[in-house]
Formats: structure tokens, sequence, C-alpha cells
């Protein structure tokens, strides 16, 4: 029961459902994509909140961390995702799709399993802070290097940017210093899990003619996400081993290396873009969500065994 519960979590089930429910009900997805955007700031408020009370303002992140952080989400998984897109991907709209992930920051999820998973939570609070900093000069220079032929409302862009990025902030810190943080405590989790349901219930409704229309085109965004997840995962193990990497060093830097934040990069696209380029959001999360249930079965077994031993 314990390792049931471990691996199955609200937030599996309701990413499901929004699965489910996108494909037999998409007649809100039209609602749906005007909340994306909302849903995706509270999202990026409450994982600031996450972070240790006095983070930023008394413990700046080691530069070191900082920089792994960039280099990881950057410099390795969002060059490798470029590189094979570059031989895979050939039409327009899923290449714009492909670019906004590879310019997209790790995965806020990343902090919920550090807290489960056995991590080093200084690694990885630092290379997360690092990333979404130097998202503010790495995105604009992926747009300008990849997308410079395409059409753009670069001033729309840019102030949605901001929204993503300095609103969440400021919320934050408003928060933190009205207390106001104390108050939702309990419910940090239910609050983004339902804001998740609702960003890819949104993805889901408005590719669910795509998904069924272009299955090759499926396939070879699958295999991308399954190689810059999976058999990136297993080489930065492999390489962190052969160094004598700490084991917990070496899950943080396998956390940022192999997910990103595939929910903003997919709300960028459906409400800057167009819905083939919201595509390859949606398969990179499918991919995500059956590498997190891996890797909790594989990195958190001691815990399910203790829990298990406890329980009898």
């Amino acid at each position: 029961m314990a390792r049931i519960k471990f691996l199955f979590s609200r937030s599996h089930i309701l990413f499901l459902l929004a699965i489910l429910i996108g494909i037999l009900l998409p007649q809100a997805a039209e609602i749906a994509s005007v909340l994306t955007l909302p849903a995706l700031t509270v999202i990026l408020t409450i994982t600031l909140l996450r972070f240790p009370r006095g983070f930023f303002r008394r413990h700046r992140p080691p530069l070191s961390g900082a920089i792994w952080g960039n280099v990881m989400n950057y410099l390795i998984l969002g060059n490798l995702i470029i590189m094979a897109s570059i031989f895979l991907i050939r039409e327009e709209g899923f290449w714009v799709g492909m670019v906004l992930i590879a310019a997209a920051p790790p995965a806020t999820t990343i902090i919920q399993l550090g807290n489960i998973l056995r991590i080093d939570k200084q690694s990885m609070f630092s290379g997360m802070a690092g990333a979404y900093l130097g998202a503010a000069l790495i995105v604009p220079l992926i747009g300008l290097g990849f997308l410079k032929f395409i059409p753009l409302n670069h001033f729309g862009l840019i102030l949605l940017i901001a929204e993503l990025t300095l609103l969440p902030l400021f919320l934050s810190r408003l928060a933190v210093d009205k207390d106001w943080d104390k108050l939702i405590e309990n419910y940090k989790d239910h609050i983004t899990d339902w804001c998740f349901f609702i960003i890819f219930y949104a993805l889901v409704a408005g590719t669910r003619y795509l998904v069924i229309h272009r299955p090759l085109d499926v396939v070879y965004m699958f295999v991308i996400a399954a190689i810059s997840t999976f058999l990136l995962g297993f080489i930065i193990n492999l390489v962190g081993n052969y160094y004598g990497v700490a084991k917990e060093k070496i899950s943080s830097l396998v956390f940022l290396g192999t997910m990103k934040n595939y929910g903003m990069a997919g709300a960028i696209a459906l409400n800057v873009f167009n819905k083939q380029a919201v595509l390859p959001a949606l398969v990179f999360s499918v991919v995500m969500f059956i590498y997190i249930i891996w890797l909790k079965y594989k990195m958190g077994n001691i815990i399910i065994t203790d829990a298990d031993t406890k329980s009898n």
C-alpha cells in the first residue's frame, strides 16, 4: 500500500485525469487556455515560497550551484533538445515548440521531488535559482538565435516573460513579508496540483486533433523526450559515479539536467504561437510523468521499504 501511495500521488492522478478529460471533453479548451497564464503564475509563486525562508535575502545561492543549474538545464539539456530536433523535426510550428522547451527553466516539480527523495537540497535550490535568473538572459538569446526568421510580437513576448518571472517574485516576497505564506502552507500542494490540471487540460484539449492526425511527429517528439530524460539521466549518473561525486549531488544534477518546465513552454506556446507549437510541450510532459514515476521507484526504493516496514 505504501508503494502504491508513493508512486500514484494526487498530482499523478490529476495529470491522468487532465489527459483523459482533455481528449474526451475538449469543449472547454478556450476557457482553459485563458486560465493557463494565471495558473502558471500561481505555480511559480508557490514554488518560490517553497524555498527556505530568507534564502534569497540571507543565503545568496552559491555561485558554483547557480552555474551548474545553467550548465545542466541549458548547456546540456537545452542543446541536446535543439540538436535532436534539427534532425527529426521538420514542421515550423513543431520546431517553435521544441525551441520553447529548450529555453524553458527547470521543472518546479524538482523541489517537491527533492523533499521526498534523497538529494542535496542546497545544490537543488541554488541550481534552480541560478537557472531561473539565467533565463532572463538565455531565453532571449535562444529566441534570437533560433526564431529570428519567424514573425513575433517581441514586446508582448517580453511582457509575458516578465509576468512569469518578476510577478511571481513580487507576489512571493509580498506573501513572506505579510506572513501570508503561513496561511497557505497546508494548501500549497493542492493549489499547485489543480493549477497543473488546468494547464495540462488546456494543452491536451488544444492539441487533440494533432495527436490523432500527426502520430509520426508525436513519435519523433517522444523519442527526443525519452533521450533527454532516461538516456541523459543515465549518462549523468554514470559520469558522476566515475568522478566520485556524492549520490545526493548526482541526484540534484540529474533533476536539473533532465526536467524542464514544460507547463511554462506549453502555456507560452498556447498564448503566443499556435497549437502546433503546443504539441511538443504535451509530449514532453507525458514522458516526464513516466520519468518521475520511474525516478520515484528507483531513487525512493529505500524510503518505500522503510514505510512498508513501519506499516507492518
